[in-house]
């Protein structure tokens, strides 16, 4: 595939998981060959984004593409990514399978919704290392009840409306005419079965939301839109279905001194004319430790140093980007009287052309 996976779908480069998958839903109703009979660019259109979202819809793909700008397997027709034909359906059809079957309901409670929450952390932790903390309201199953959601222990019975199945079929409009689709039930909510009497605290779903504390590691190396999976640990379903995910999406804050592109650091860093001059030592703070920067004598506005491995670490792979410093010569300025008058000695030493308020030039008449 050679244009670019983002400009596919029509989102930046940050779009979170939900982002992602909004583009693609919308994307795929427009071009779907059932809305495009005939129609080869729409198909070709179609495919197109069909790819870009299995790659970008997968972290471990996602993060290779932006890397490499590639991944294995891309460019292939068809779909290669577990849930690709699931989400088409849901995106087209309504959750509805045309082939019979549904393609959106598993059998058993459902799982509880992922949620994603922002975190920002500071460069220094992205290169040495360390944790942070968020807190989220997170679904659990209902104390009272035990998460059955019924008030006295009574199992469930079977819905009346969908005869058990948690769905039952309706007639809807769409670009093709009149098709029969797949909906939740509205009495049982999916579930397939009803609640006699209902526990107070959680309204029969059989959860609760409360507050919870997480502490994770941040990943080394990680950069703004990146986003780490808790697999299981996000919100409970209902009635003891199972728990969702959590995304974390990081964002990394700016530094007060260093700018990152990709994995090296850079930074301007201004030295005095003296020392650029004459040369120097200085004595260097880098992210983790002290480091001695040798000036070389004549050195001039826009020369660069390169401290190798000394950058951010590469995300989930060996190595370090470099840190690179720019020299900046500082032109003195609120000079004494002194100071003026060794300048003006210097200038008149190499014979160059000065003018300094209050006291004689360099210049001959």
């Amino acid at each position: 595939m050679a244009s670019d996976l983002y400009q596919i779908l029509g989102i930046p480069r940050t779009a979170s998981d939900v982002e992602i998958k909004k583009a693609y839903r919308n994307l795929a109703r427009k071009f779907h060959p059932d809305a495009n009979p005939g129609n080869a660019e729409a198909e070709r259109r179609f495919k197109e984004i069909a790819q870009a979202y299995e790659i970008l819809s997968d972290q471990t793909r996602r993060q290779q593409y932006d890397r490499f700008g590639t991944v294995d397997g891309q460019g292939q027709s068809g779909f290669q990514a577990t849930g690709g034909i699931s989400d088409l359906f849901d995106a087209f059809f309504g959750g509805s399978n045309p082939f019979g079957g549904s393609s959106s309901r598993n059998s058993g409670p459902a799982v509880g919704q992922d949620v994603e929450v922002l975190v920002t952390v500071s460069l220094d932790e992205v290169v040495k290392g360390g944790e942070t903390s968020f807190e989220v309201d997170i679904a659990a199953p209902c104390e009272k009840c035990e998460g059955s959601g019924s008030a006295n222990g009574d199992q469930p019975i079977s819905c009346n409306t969908c005869g058990g199945q948690g769905l039952v079929q309706q007639v809807r409009q769409s670009l093709l005419g009149q098709m029969m689709t797949t909906v939740e039930c509205p009495e049982c909510r999916g579930h397939g079965s009803v609640i006699a009497k209902p526990c107070e605290r959680c309204q029969g779903n059989g959860i609760h939301g409360k507050p919870k504390r997480f502490t994770v590691g941040i990943p080394l190396g990680v950069s703004t839109g990146v986003t780490q999976r808790l697999s299981g640990m996000g919100p409970a379903g209902p009635r003891g279905g199972g728990h969702g995910d959590i995304h974390i999406r990081y964002q990394v804050a700016a530094h007060e001194r260093f700018n990152r592109v990709d994995d090296d650091l850079h930074e301007e860093l201004w030295i005095p004319v003296t020392q650029a001059a004459l040369g120097a030592s200085i004595e260097y703070e880098t992210i983790e430790n002290g480091e001695i920067l040798q000036i070389p004598a004549g050195t001039k506005t826009g020369e660069q140093f390169r401290f190798r491995g000394k950058g951010v670490p590469r995300l989930q792979r060996r190595g370090r980007g470099d840190l690179i410093v720019t020299v900046v010569v500082d032109t003195p300025t609120n000079l004494s009287k002194d100071d003026k008058a060794l300048l003006l000695k210097l200038a008149e030493g190499r014979k160059e052309e000065v003018y300094s308020k209050g006291l004689r030039s360099s210049k001959r008449h």
